[in-house]
């Protein structure tokens, strides 16, 4: 049995980690703010590193200490700005040596929307058509590539720093919002559902993945409600390219965007699991484990499948959100979801505190108080 400390308990890929570990029999604590999520309730989990700060520093300190006062064997990097800490954890300090993460160098890459381009570029990867852009280039380039665009600020997740521009007036108001000197990029749009591949690495090398599709409209920040089960070689082929490049250890997770033309575009690069790990999980593909120390081959990542059959995965939550947000038109779009395929959920009846959580969770969003 090792002890576990997965960090970011309230990300999903944290519930895949937890619901992965705590099944196989290991101790699991976490990281989590004053307030944790409903992860942490989960009874897998045997103690909480409660961190108020965001200070990187803060934060690093406080999990290590806590790391050695529970004798933890492994901590698992769940976010991008975990992946940073724990890289230069492991390059510089004492017990450093508890996180699988990939070189500084690669998560500076990742983290970079412009270095993630160069890299892309340089590995014949297709993305969007990109021009890094600075205040004084912006407009130039804004005319240049026309409106609508995206301006995307480097260091953000997600939708988090992406803003769509339709006007030079919202490029203004844009720009008057963005720190002189910061890293950016304008991109053209693309019309296309959501793809994203993830998997385990290790030195460089993909042990297994699996990857999935949304609706570009359940896309945005975040775990999508609904997502299909996508089985493409080239999917694959662009993880291991750019696992290869970074020579990445642990979790990581491309997204892209389906071109209308049947191509596939990268959009940025996650130093991380993916946060529909638990629909792999569901499946039997079980990434978390790769961050054991014994795990090695793709058949280390084997687990018993719930829903080995699976082509669709649901995420309650999100999709409470959506319903109460959308009416009978979004109830519907649920209902043929569920109906024409085969769906498996981040629900984990065996666990009875999650269990719980999660009942009172959804109960909170009907009520319209969470």
């Amino acid at each position: 049995m090792a002890r576990i400390l997965v960090m970011s308990e309230a990300w999903q890929s944290a519930l895949a980690c937890i619901q992965s570990l705590g099944q196989r029999g290991h101790e699991i604590h976490v990281v989590g703010a004053s307030r944790p999520s409903i992860h942490a309730r989960s009874s897998y989990v045997r103690g909480i590193c409660r961190v108020a700060s965001a200070d990187p520093e803060v934060v690093l300190r406080q999990a290590l200490a806590y790391a050695d006062e529970q004798a933890v064997d492994v901590i698992i990097p769940v976010s991008d700005f975990d992946a940073t800490l724990a890289a230069r954890a492991r390059e510089t300090l004492p017990g450093g040596h508890r996180f699988l993460v990939g070189p500084q160098e690669a998560v500076a890459i990742a983290r970079s929307r412009n270095r993630t381009i160069d890299l892309c570029r340089s590995l014949g990867i297709r993305t969007p058509r990109t021009l890094f852009a600075t205040h004084e280039t912006a407009r130039e380039m804004a005319e240049e590539l026309g409106f609508p665009c995206f301006l995307k600020i480097s260091g953000t997740v997600a939708s988090q720093g992406v803003l769509r521009l339709s006007s030079r007036a919202d490029l203004r108001k844009a720009l008057a919002r963005v720190p002189a000197g910061t890293e950016m990029q304008l991109q053209e749009p693309i019309a296309g559902d959501f793809v994203d591949v993830a998997g385990f690495c290790r030195a460089g090398e993909v042990l297994a993945s699996f990857g999935f599709r949304a609706s570009y409209d359940m896309s945005m920040g975040g775990v999508p409600a609904h997502s299909l089960l996508v089985e493409d070689p080239r999917l694959d082929a662009i993880l291991s390219g750019i696992a290869g490049a970074l020579e990445w250890s642990g979790g990581l997770d491309v997204d892209l965007l389906a071109t209308r033309d049947g191509d596939l575009a990268v959009l940025e690069i996650n130093p991380r699991l993916s946060g529909t790990s638990v629909f792999a999980l569901k499946r039997g593909l079980d990434l978390p484990a790769g961050y054991l120390p014994d795990s090695a081959t793709a058949s280390d990542l084997a687990c018993p499948a719930e829903r080995a059959d699976a082509d669709a995965f649901v995420s309650l939550p999100e999709e409470a959100r959506f319903l109460m947000a959308g009416g009978a038109k979004a109830a519907a779009r649920a209902i043929a979801f569920r109906r024409e395929h085969r769906c498996t959920d981040n629900a984990f009846w065996i666990d009875q505190g999650y269990s719980k959580a999660l009942f009172d969770l959804l109960q909170a969003i009907r009520l319209g108080v969470a």
